[in-house]
C-alpha cells in the first residue's frame, strides 16, 4: 500500500518501553554521617511509591494517609555519649535529581548533628565532596 505509514518494530518497541518505564515508581534512599560505632545518623527515604512509605512509617501513628514519618532511636557512642539516629521518609511525586538527594541528605545530616551533643561525622567518608553521578567532577579549590 502506497502512502501507508507503517511503524517499523524498532519503533513500536520502543513506544513499549516508554509506557512501561513511565508506569515505574523509585524511590532513593541514603544513609550518612557513620558514627564511630558503625551506625549512621540519617537515614533519608524519598519515594514516589506510597507503600514503601505506609511500610517504613507503619510503626508512626497517625489519622488518615500518612505521606511521611519521622523517627529516631537512641544509641550509645564508645565514648559513652548518647546520640539520637534519625531517619526521615516522605513521599513525593516526582524523585529530586540523584545530586539534590545527596545534597539534601547531606545538609540534613549537618542538622542533625548540630542539635546533639556530639562531633560531626558528615564528612567521614564522602569528605563533603558530592559524588553523584550527575554532577561533574570539578576540582576543589583550597
Amino acid at each position: 500500500m502506497r502512502g501507508v505509514l507503517r511503524p517499523s518494530f524498532a519503533t513500536l518497541a520502543l513506544v513499549a518501553l516508554g509506557i512501561a518505564l513511565a508506569g515505574c515508581v523509585s524511590t532513593r534512599i541514603a544513609e550518612v554521617g557513620t558514627l564511630p560505632n558503625g551506625e549512621r545518623l540519617i537515614t533519608l527515604v524519598v519515594s514516589e511509591n506510597r507503600r514503601v512509605v505506609d511500610r517504613e512509617c507503619q510503626d508512626v501513628p497517625a489519622l488518615g494517609p500518612v505521606l511521611g514519618c519521622q523517627t529516631s532511636r537512641a544509641l550509645e557512642l564508645p565514648n559513652g555519649h548518647a546520640v539520637r539516629a534519625v531517619k526521615i521518609v516522605r513521599y513525593t511525586d516526582t524523585l529530586p535529581s540523584r545530586m539534590a538527594f545527596e545534597i539534601d541528605a547531606h545538609e540534613l545530616c549537618h542538622a542533625i548533628a548540630a542539635v546533639q551533643s556530639i562531633e560531626d561525622p558528615c564528612h567521614g567518608v564522602d569528605h563533603g565532596i558530592v559524588e553523584s553521578w550527575a554532577l561533574p567532577r570539578l576540582q576543589r579549590v583550597p
